[in-house]
């Protein structure tokens, strides 16, 4: 069941309000939200306590202001981000799947206001502790987010997934870029076509027709149509009975919009 209220709240409060009034930076938007890896969490009757903890008094001070202003979408939250730039979130039962994203969002804008200009790493997980997503900020290249996977025969996380991480665009193997098999091919044939115009992007098109992707600066905004419909064409000759929507980041991370490959073969923008 989704609590999009107590969501919005919370990103409005973590958003403006941050931990301490230490910087100016404006708020950046909210981008679509990606389908989480687990789904159908049941609702518990009460909000739960989450448990935080930090790495220092600093990372300890966002960690408390995550918990007490989480209105429970929060179990645990463990913060070393003053040191080693790390952030990670265990999500409450009650945040339906939809949210996710948003909630991530909301995580990354409230850390780097509180943390300016220090490298970030996001990871999320699900209520049982499986990695569902990723969210990494480095100064002057943007937020990244990406699709967790477990790798083959891989048990419970206990730790950040890949919480180190690269620089958005560099250094990623196949392997991080598509949920199946199947759709890391694709997107392992779209980034070495893509190039130099793909800053990276994520495929959970076997099983739910969707596509993300970050464009460079090399890609000029009239071009973006043309390169968005290419990407969905080449997806549909590999996947010819879905439904495919492809959702656009920008250069620094922002969602620049929305697009859908009809049955006749038309790109509809959702901007």
């Amino acid at each position: 069941m989704s609590r999009r209220p107590t969501t919005l709240g919370f990103l409005t409060l973590i958003t403006l309000a941050g931990c301490t009034p230490s910087t100016t930076e404006p708020v950046d938007s909210i981008p679509e939200s990606k389908p989480a890896a687990r789904r159908d969490y049941p609702a518990p009757s009460t909000p739960t306590k989450a448990s935080v903890s930090g790495e220092t008094e600093r990372d300890q001070a966002f960690a408390r202001f995550l918990g007490e202003h989480s209105g429970g979408m929060i179990a645990k939250a463990s913060v070393g981000i003053e040191k080693l730039g790390l952030l990670r979130v265990v999500l409450d039962r009650s945040v339906a799947p939809e949210d996710t994203l948003e909630l991530t969002k909301s995580i990354m804008t409230g850390a780097r206001k509180e943390f300016p200009n220090r490298p970030i790493s996001v990871a999320v997980f699900d209520p049982g502790e499986e990695p569902i997503l990723k969210a990494r900020y480095r100064p002057g290249q943007g937020v990244r987010y990406e699709i967790a996977h477990q790798k083959p025969g891989a048990g419970r996380s206990d730790g950040p997934v890949d919480a180190g991480g690269d620089a958005p665009g560099t250094g990623r193997s196949s392997s991080e870029s598509g949920v199946t098999d199947q759709d890391r091919k694709f997107a392992a044939w779209a980034e070495d076509h893509g190039r130099p115009y793909l800053r990276y992007i994520e495929a959970d098109l076997e099983r739910n027709g969707r596509l993300w992707f970050g464009v460079t600066r090399e890609v000029k905004p009239a071009d973006l149509p043309e390169l968005t419909k290419s990407l969905l064409e080449g997806a549909r000759k590999d996947f010819p009975r879905k439904n495919l929507v492809a959702t656009v980041f920008d250069p620094e991370g922002e969602r620049i919009g929305r697009a859908r490959l009809d049955t006749g073969g038309k790109v509809e923008w959702d901007r």
